[in-house]
């Protein structure tokens, strides 16, 4: 019984702290097998999680910086270019809302005109709806870009 028990608990404690082989399969596909016949097999490698095998990331470099020669604008001329980009940016948006006005005008009026005669042809009010859309959309871009004012 105790003989027994001895060779029980040392076929029981042996997968416990067997190492693992990383075996490839005949299919190319690859396993981890704990088995100790393993190490006879010519296609499994021992020790596969060892640090050996781990591949040390390179040190940091700075490569985002920017080279020498990269040319530099002083603050004072880029503060011209930002306000000039800003008066564009206002002259558009007074441009998008002097279209969305005119779109919505002339929406109105092709309503206006078609209420006599039949109601409006659903495909002509669309193209109205879309250019207003449209209008509507760059504005709140502009005024995004703008930071809020406008």
């Amino acid at each position: 019984m105790r003989r027994g028990f001895l060779i029980l608990l040392a076929v029981a404690g042996s997968p416990a702290i067997a190492e693992p082989w990383l075996c490839t399969e005949a299919d190319g596909n690859k396993a981890f097998n704990y088995d100790p016949q393993s190490a006879k097999r010519r296609e499994c490698v021992d020790f596969p999680l060892s640090r050996g095998y781990v591949k040390r990331a390179a040190p940091r470099t700075d490569e985002y910086a920017s080279p020498a020669d990269f040319p530099r604008v002083d603050a004072k001329t880029q503060k011209r270019r930002d306000l000039a980009r800003r008066e564009i940016l206002k002259r558009e948006l007074i441009e998008e809302q002097r279209a969305l006005a005119d779109a919505i005008r002339e929406m109105v009026e092709a309503r206006q005109v078609r209420v006599g005669a039949a109601a409006p042809p659903p495909a002509a009010l669309k193209r109205y709806e879309d250019r207003i859309r449209v209008h509507q959309t760059n504005i709140a871009n502009l005024q995004k870009e703008l930071g809020g004012e406008g």
